[in-house]
């Protein structure tokens, strides 16, 4: 009786090769094995199944009873392990119909959908995306529990089945409402103070980065209107004397659509980055490798 425990698949693959070549030379030569790795692999096959396999008879070698019931049974094991083992379905943009989920934030939505979707179009025409709403306090949970393929954030996660790029680098501008007094002395800082202000973010509190800053400065501001969606801010600034300071991507992808206009903030404000997350175990996954590079490609490029 055979013992398994002792075999290994190379050994397995170049029994098969004997059996179809029946000649120790050629099977060394497609297998890339050495005449010596040869004979020795088959002295172990041999202790392996207790039975010869081949034999020499003149200038051949012969199957034993053995090796002739083994041949179809160890061709057929073989090619299902690889076929139902090894094989790996590829992945074909073109004709995908996959849908990826990505969570993250109306600022980042913003932002990325349209290029993202633009890019697609033209690569993978039929592949779907479904943003939803990212869970600050639950963003490796999202992930986790397979709700959505990917999150995108500034937030910092350290979990263990996360792994993390950084997508993008993005630094901060100001807009107020077409013809509104600031736009003659952009870079004065009392007068940037002087009006009110729009904050974007969750929670009660009405202070922000640009708050920080200021306040280093022994300088603050009146933060008179808090919204909770960034998307929400630029239609206070259109309508009122309240100016909104925002990322620069987010800026450039909304401001076309509104009565603003865009202007330096006359404080430094510290850039931030945007980070993508994904789950370990599908580092490898073909279509998540894939959507991930389209997601660098498009945010590091046209964004």
């Amino acid at each position: 009786m055979a013992n398994i425990s002792d075999i290994e698949l190379n050994q397995l693959r170049l029994l098969q090769i004997i059996f179809e070549t029946k000649n120790l030379t050629r099977a060394g030569e497609r297998a890339g094995l050495t005449q010596s790795a040869v004979s020795h692999t088959l002295k172990k096959l041999r202790h392996s199944f207790n039975d010869s396999l081949v034999i020499r008879q003149g200038n051949q070698l012969v199957m034993t009873p053995r090796a002739e019931t083994l041949k179809p049974q160890l061709n057929r094991w073989l090619n299902d392990f690889e076929k139902n083992i090894l094989f790996q379905e590829q992945f074909e943009p073109k004709t995908s119909t996959r849908t990826f989920f990505i969570a993250t934030s109306d600022l980042v939505e913003q932002a990325l959908s349209a290029p993202l979707i633009t890019h697609l179009a033209g690569i993978a025409p039929q592949i779907r995306v479904v943003f939803c709403k990212l869970d600050k306090r639950g963003l490796a949970s999202q992930i986790e529990s397979g709700e959505v393929d990917f999150s995108i954030s500034v937030m910092e996660s350290s979990h263990p089945s996360l792994m993390v790029t950084i997508l993008y680098k993005d630094d901060f501008v100001s807009i107020a409402r077409n013809g509104h007094p600031v736009l003659e002395k952009t870079q004065d800082m009392k007068a940037f103070c002087h009006y009110p202000h729009v904050l974007a973010g969750t929670g009660k509190d009405t202070r922000g980065m640009v708050d920080d800053a200021l306040n280093a400065l022994g300088l603050s501001r009146t933060v008179q209107y808090k919204v909770a969606n960034f998307s929400s801010a630029p239609y206070i600034v259109e309508q009122t004397n309240a100016i909104f300071t925002a990322p620069r991507k987010f800026i450039k992808a909304i401001g076309h659509q509104f009565q603003v206009s865009k202007f330096e903030t006359p404080i430094a404000v510290d850039a931030y980055a945007m980070k993508l997350y994904w789950h370990i175990k599908n580092n490898d996954e073909q279509a998540i490798k894939w959507f991930r590079e389209q997601l660098i490609i498009v945010t590091r490029g046209e964004l």
